[in-house]
């Protein structure tokens, strides 16, 4: 059994699914196994990965990012597996990213994850991790002391977009929340994982998103009709992650600012707006899934 499972998650994208794949066939780091996860593509990516030898495919119904990362992992733990690398399939990875982050998780004991730099297809920073900000013991906040001789800057959360998790610490602390579908799921468990555990970015380790937007999300003023809908992950997401994790401070300032949205589209008459973010926070009432776990071998 290799060491590391790279779980790709797809859904209908398949011309950046070779390319992410291309990528991963040439990482220097080989002792590992490729993984996909698809979510019932209908635009011919069944077909091209039953012709590909060297991967490990997995079929299921959408159920989303947020599903497809937690089949993936799943199976990365119920395989004995040692670490999963987790990616979208609009990422295309420097043929030394996973190399960087396996040597950075294994500098310090007890590290809950490492996370690649991100960078857009001009150059640009994307998924930035929120740097390390809690208080120390003092009470001060010193970010330069959270950074590792190593080339490692401590994190609090990262997106699943290359992050390096070892498969003991899912079993502690579960997998991700395959209810969320999209949106929200990977700072969710990421954060998660680094109120238990010290985690990093790993610097050396880069990747290019090749996301469609390469800038960050603007819900007011978003026109895309698929897009718009899935902003309603977006806001019960996060605010259903508040309240899992206590954080009221967080809740309070999430509700205040979601009101005012709410009041915004009701004077610019942007319906489709109001509807999307008022069904967002309205679910909360009867959304309340459970952490799950994987199974032990």
């Amino acid at each position: 059994m290799k060491k590391v499972a790279v779980i790709v998650v797809t859904y209908n994208r398949l011309e950046l699914l070779k390319e992410v794949i291309a990528s991963l066939r040439i990482q220097s780091y080989t002792d590992s196994d490729i993984i996909v996860v698809d979510n019932s593509s209908t635009d011919g990516t069944n077909a091209w990965l039953k012709q590909q030898n060297d991967l490990i495919v997995l079929t299921q119904k959408n159920l989303g990012g947020a599903g497809g990362f937690y089949t993936g992992i799943k199976y990365a733990c119920e395989n004995a597996y040692s670490y999963v690398w987790l990616m979208d399939d609009d990422v295309v990875c420097g043929s030394d990213a996973l190399s960087e982050l396996v040597k950075s998780i294994t500098l310090l004991d007890d590290i809950g994850f490492v996370c690649s730099r991100v960078r857009s297809v001009d150059g640009f920073p994307m998924n930035v991790p929120r740097v390390y900000d809690r208080p120390s013991k003092n009470g001060y906040i010193d970010a330069f002391d959270y950074i590792h001789p190593d080339g490692m800057l401590r994190v609090s959360f990262a997106t699943f977009v290359s992050i390096l998790i070892p498969t003991r610490v899912v079993y502690e602390l579960g997998l991700p929340i395959k209810e969320y579908f999209i949106w929200g799921d990977d700072s969710e468990y990421t954060e998660r994982i680094s109120l238990k555990y010290p985690c990093y970015l790993a610097c050396k380790s880069l990747v290019i998103h090749k996301r469609s937007l390469q800038t960050s999300l603007d819900f007011e003023h978003e026109k895309n009709p698929f897009r718009l809908r899935n902003y309603y992950y977006f806001f019960r997401n996060a605010l259903f992650t508040s309240i899992k994790n206590k954080n009221y401070l967080r809740l309070m300032k999430l509700i205040a600012y979601d009101t005012f949205l709410l009041m915004k589209f009701l004077l610019l008459f942007k319906w489709k707006h109001f509807a999307i973010l008022l069904q967002s926070m309205s679910s909360l009432f009867v959304f309340h899934p459970k952490i799950m776990y994987p199974e032990r071998i």
